[in-house]
């Protein structure tokens, strides 16, 4: 019955889909040649008619592999928006590159409208399909009937999920352990209904149209057990691995070669992501070199006639994925400040120039780094590249220190413009950078970004 209704309302949405891109299209066209002047004249509409009768279909099967087609009451809104959008996107494309081939036979201001209409009305179409779910969820319809199989952690972390969003419609009927001697608890306000060994029985007395198995990898022979007997069942059947044991870092599944293998670790910036972050960096440090030349050149002749030595230090650092590379910065110490060897500056520390404390407090002797944002060995934002030194000795002292360089390294991060810069607490450096690499997105850098502007150059921990 579940796997025939969700097969209905995928096809009811399929059928809607290719309903609304025929239309985007032919209001396309009204909008293009009679909203707007048309100098060449107005085509004909037979034509536009004919071609929108091959997109249609081709745009449904882009959209299908996309995967937009699937029952998933858990799958993000944003994440269908975005797919809906790059899916009509690509149909655009794919017209445009027809059109070209065969003289230019469309409008390009028509497949601009087109792209842009069809998007808006399958998103809005999107929306109005979930507040209409949301409501008959509520009023108690459209419910889908769950058993959980663990009585731990994990299994109390999925229910909590599944009362804290209603709107997906979960009605939980309790859970089935895998010890027999907890049947009859109360766990987060719902029963252990049985064993595990009695899951099968479980699942014809409450009516369990999807089983959700969450239990922690110590308790495999248990998991071994309920899939076995959910094999001759008709639930559905989610399994809930066990990542406790991990530090998760953009954790996912990806297929290989019809494997599932789980991503525990996966570094954010990835596919679009790394377009768009690279971008953002390059545009951004070539317009702020262009615009603070004259301020480099300054600080470099400053530091020249300061004190004896060269204007720009080089330091080797750890990047991203452990890359070693040359970090720029101007020169804030004598030229033998590390005979003695590396070390963490301090207040008054006796290794700086007269202007080194300056420069350290305005922040300046960061700006060369626009240089390595530029050519690729940084990023405007994240964590604070460390030297191979530190690495070595942090990595053997601090549990998952070297999750932070899943990222570039970067001028700024989150731990900076939070006040932890130069001698401080390490564990919390450390904490913050983890927390940057977990959440990353374009509005965090901005946000970081505005933050080194207000707090940073005013920050008392820079020396």
């Amino acid at each position: 019955m579940l796997a025939r209704h969700r097969q209905i309302f995928a096809t009811a949405v399929f059928v809607l889909d290719g309903a609304l891109i025929a239309a985007a299209w032919i209001g396309a066209y009204q909008l293009r040649f009679y909203r707007f002047p048309a100098p060449l004249g107005v085509p004909r509409l037979s034509f536009y008619l004919w071609f929108g009768a091959v997109l249609t279909p081709v745009a449904l099967l882009v959209l299908r592999s996309f995967r937009l087609y699937r029952s998933a009451r858990t799958a993000s809104l944003a994440h269908e928006m975005l797919a809906l959008a790059q899916g009509m996107a690509i149909v655009t494309s794919l017209a445009g590159l027809v059109s070209f081939a065969s003289r230019g036979e469309l409008s390009r201001g028509m497949l601009l409208v087109f792209w842009l209409l069809a998007t808006f009305v399958l998103c809005t179409s999107r929306i109005l399909i979930r507040v209409v779910l949301r409501a008959l969820r509520r009023g108690g319809r459209n419910l889908r009937h769950v058993l959980v199989v663990g009585t731990g952690e994990l299994a109390e972390s999925l229910v909590a999920k599944m009362q804290e969003h209603r709107d997906y419609g979960f009605e939980i009927s309790g859970f089935v352990s895998p010890r027999a001697e907890e049947v009859g608890r109360v766990i987060a306000g719902l029963p252990v209904l049985g064993s595990v060994a009695e899951l099968a029985r479980r699942i014809e007395e409450t009516g369990a149209e999807i089983v959700y198995v969450a239990l922690p990898r110590s308790e495999y022979q248990a998991e071994r057990e309920a899939l076995v007997q959910l094999a001759d069942s008709t639930a559905a059947v989610r399994l809930v691995p066990d990542l406790a044991w991990g530090y998760t870092l953009n954790a996912g599944v990806e297929d290989f070669d019809g494997m599932p293998v789980i991503l525990v670790t996966e570094t954010p910036e990835l596919g679009w992501n790394a377009v768009v972050k690279r971008l953002f960096d390059l545009i951004l440090s070539a317009l702020a070199l262009l615009l603070l030349w004259p301020l480099l050149l300054l600080v470099a002749l400053w530091v020249k006639l300061d004190s004896p030595g060269p204007a720009l230090y080089s330091q080797e650092r750890v990047g991203m994925n452990g890359r070693r590379f040359k970090m720029l910065k101007f020169r804030t110490m004598k030229t033998n400040a590390e005979a003695s060897g590396p070390g963490w500056t301090t207040p008054g520390d006796p290794r700086r120039t007269r202007i080194g404390a300056i420069l350290r407090r305005l922040s300046l002797d960061e700006l060369p780094q626009l240089w390595n944002v530029l050519i690729g060995h940084m990023s405007l934002v994240g964590p604070r590249p460390e030297r191979p030194v530190y690495v070595e000795r942090f990595r053997e002292k601090i549990p998952r220190y070297m999750m932070r360089h899943h990222v570039k390294a970067g001028i700024t991060g989150w731990a900076q413009v939070n006040g932890l810069r130069g001698d401080t607490p390490l564990d919390q450096r450390i904490q913050y950078d983890l927390y940057y690499v977990r959440h990353w997105s374009l509005g965090f850098d901005l946000r970081i970004l505005v933050l080194t502007v207000v707090r940073v150059f005013r920050d008392a921990s820079a020396h």
